[in-house]
């Protein structure tokens, strides 16, 4: 089998990072496989249990502020050289617990299919419910409902195709690197940089798949999972609602969407980043209780009801369905108020430019 180079970022996740190699060093395909952990500046305890448990792996040290994108960067820097004709790099996120035959099986897909980038199906240890591994338009209903997915599958050989492939667990054939070049950590230091690798790609003739052949699991806390994950369950003081626009650890962050829409959807970049804005902006308080919404469910678990609050009484239903109806209305107003004022700024800023250029 072709020699596969696995690349696994962590930083202060030691529990997760553990079961996660675990499960990498039970692979049926060990013997071709090489391991290496992007240990970015961990102080617990991470780098001790590593040297402990497991010596055979090769670890990159960071000072912390890699992120994700970065440590993958780092690492093919680092390794590339070592990298041969024929070989693959796989990217494992660590809270991610790879099936005993994963590698193997994605190698032989990959190879199958000349050589394309492929991902498992993965679903949420907890709960049992997918979870998406790959992009593509109108995907989402699809990659996050496995009957969906199966049933895609089962018409196209066992493949459903995508444009980008996630980092939870993505092998790529190492002749990328050569058209593509590196992960782009200046503009996507950490959420995005999968996707935008993947769009390069794609544009340079490489094709991605999700298959059925493996399948994932992924065990996500959700004080690591993004500032955005905890954002999302409930409304929020402004000063949140900023930082979830403006934090690297936010998949919400304007400026990075910005540029990322930029490169890959120039047509719709303003659009698409007032959307992504618009995410934030609705959870602040005002908004957030004018328009009656409510927490997104917790992955693999319905949303809680928030203490305190008494079941309303049948003399209330009436009065709270007019409420309801109410801050239904109100929701397609905010937004088209919200969409309005940015095309009128963004008319604004063209008509400067060119009184400007004149």
């Amino acid at each position: 089998m072709s020699k596969v180079h696995v690349i696994i970022p962590t930083h202060n996740r030691q529990a997760l990072a553990e079961r996660c190699l675990e499960r990498v060093f039970a692979q049926t395909a060990m013997n071709s496989m090489t391991v290496t952990v992007v240990d970015d500046g961990s102080t617990d305890g991470t780098a001790a249990m590593l040297a402990e448990k497991f010596p055979a792996a090769g670890v990159i040290e960071g000072d912390g502020n890699l992120w994700w994108t970065g440590a993958v960067a780092k690492a093919l820097d680092t390794l590339r050289p070592d990298f041969a004709r024929g070989d693959f790099f796989l990217l494992v996120n660590d809270d991610t617990l790879l099936g005993a035959d994963t590698v193997e099986a994605l190698v032989r897909i990959s190879e199958q299919s000349g050589r394309a980038g492929v991902a498992p199906i993965a679903v949420d240890a907890a709960s049992g419910h997918a979870i998406s591994t790959g992009w593509a338009p109108g995907s989402g209903p699809v990659l996050n409902d496995l009957e969906k997915l199966h049933a895609a599958m089962a018409e196209n050989g066992g493949l459903y195709p995508v444009q980008t492939l996630f980092g939870r667990c993505s092998l790529f054939p190492v002749e990328i690197l050569d058209r593509v070049g590196n992960y782009d950590a200046a503009l996507f230091p950490h959420y995005y940089g999968d996707a935008d690798f993947c769009l390069r790609a794609g544009k340079e003739g490489f094709r991605f798949f999700v298959t059925d052949a493996a399948s994932i699991e992924v065990v996500e806390e959700q004080a690591a999972t993004g500032v955005h994950f905890t954002f999302r369950q409930g409304p929020q003081d402004f000063p949140a609602v900023l930082e979830n626009m403006t934090s690297i650890r936010s998949i919400e962050n304007v400026p990075i969407a910005w540029h990322y829409m930029r490169r890959h959807f120039p047509g719709r970049a303003g659009a698409n980043t007032a959307s992504i804005a618009w995410r934030s902006l609705r959870q602040w308080r005002p908004i957030y209780n004018a328009l009656g919404l409510e927490p997104l469910p917790q992955r693999g678990a319905p949303a809680q009801p928030q203490n305190g609050v008494a079941a309303p009484s049948k003399d209330a239903k009436l009065p709270r369905r007019v409420v309801r109806l109410g801050r239904k209305l109100l929701a397609p107003v905010f937004e088209v108020v919200f969409f309005l004022c940015y095309y009128i700024a963004r008319a604004a800023y063209r008509l400067v430019r060119w009184v400007r250029q004149r």
